[in-house]
């Protein structure tokens, strides 16, 4: 097996991610800074693949129905991240590679994530954020542990790895965010958006929180979260749109169940659909090459959308990514325990 490894310079990589957010700059120079682009995002999957491989024994353990899937960051994702945050580098971006563990309660992930920082590992810790026991003030809650790569293949050394750690709850609520984003073109998840909507996901977050017995978000104590949330609803007719939002699935390529298969999702709005493109481990390279070939067209196109993820099977790919498939069902029914 032949990993991709990092072919420009970490200041090669800067700078292309200051092409990328500089409106004046060429065609040409946007399209070079796309290519390397891809090559330093690719170069994360090895690393990503290693981490992996710890967290998805470490989960079992802890839930034997855990839902542990790896994916690179989509390239409209990252440039957003650039705009958004100004001293924000490319080379210096910590969630290009992410790998996600779903399980059974919020007691679960912070067991999970206790186990996970005390295990043997030869990776490099960076940094931590609770967000469960302290929630942003957006509502997400979640635990987050950012690793850099430090074992016996040196070119990927010091690489980014994001982990995410969420309960099932937790989880259906950021999953909804990205329905609503993905279809109203909004960008919720980073807080920007409707006010309406905005308000409606914090109110309903905490509301999940009283179901798991967590920590409730200090800006919202003198709100009547519930109240709220229902009149939002209402407003909005959020939870009747989430249920419209509806796509169908064409699965293209060989039916393997491969742990650690890759899939290009191709997203067409204006008619619905997803496309799946299957890719064994030994294809990432033309899985990349598809992906950055598709990311050009999403880059022209507003309804068009295109993401790799890799997941054990279209199951899981289906259970950990509801968004690209608008299943908002674990969503639905977790609100319908507190109306």
């Amino acid at each position: 097996m032949r990993w991709v490894v990092p072919a420009y310079s970490k200041k090669r990589v800067k700078r292309a991610g200051e092409v990328l957010i500089n409106p004046s700059a060429t065609f040409d120079k946007q399209m070079e800074a796309l290519d390397i682009l891809s090559n330093w995002r690719a170069a994360h999957a090895y690393p990503m693949h290693a981490i992996l491989i710890v967290l998805r024994r470490k989960a079992a353990e802890i839930d034997p129905s855990s839902i542990v899937v790896q994916r690179l960051k989509r390239t409209p994702s990252i440039i957003a991240k650039l705009v958004r945050f100004n001293k924000m580098k490319l080379h210096r971006m910590q969630d290009i590679s992410g790998c996600r563990a779903v399980v059974q309660s919020a007691r679960q992930a912070e067991r999970l994530s206790t186990s996970f920082l005390n295990s043997r590992t030869r990776h490099k810790l960076h940094k931590v954020d609770n967000y469960i026991k302290e929630p942003k003030d957006s509502g997400y809650r979640g635990i987050h542990l950012v690793y850099k790569y430090n074992a016996r293949k040196t070119e990927f050394k010091n690489l980014f790895v994001e982990i995410q750690l969420r309960s099932r709850i937790q989880h259906a609520w950021a999953t909804a965010v990205e329905i609503v984003d993905t279809f109203t073109n909004q960008a919720l998840k980073a807080s920007q958006g409707e006010e309406n909507w905005l308000n409606f996901f914090k109110y309903v977050s905490v509301e999940f929180a009283k179901l798991e017995s967590r920590p409730l978000s200090k800006h919202v104590e003198s709100v009547n979260t519930l109240s709220e949330a229902k009149r939002l609803d209402k407003l909005l007719t959020a939870i009747d749109r989430l249920k419209m939002y509806a796509v169908t699935t064409d699965y293209i390529g060989r039916k393997n169940i491969n742990k650690t298969d890759y899939f290009v999702l191709e997203l067409e709005e204006n008619v619905s659909r997803i496309k799946i493109i299957q890719y064994s481990q030994d294809r990432i390279q033309e899985a990349t090459d598809k992906y950055m070939e598709l990311e050009k067209r999403a880059i022209q196109e507003a309804e068009y959308d295109v993401v790799l993820v890799s997941a054990s099977s279209i199951h899981n790919l289906k259970t950990a990514y509801p968004n690209y498939f608008a299943d908002s069902k674990q969503f639905i029914k977790f609100y319908e325990k507190i109306s």
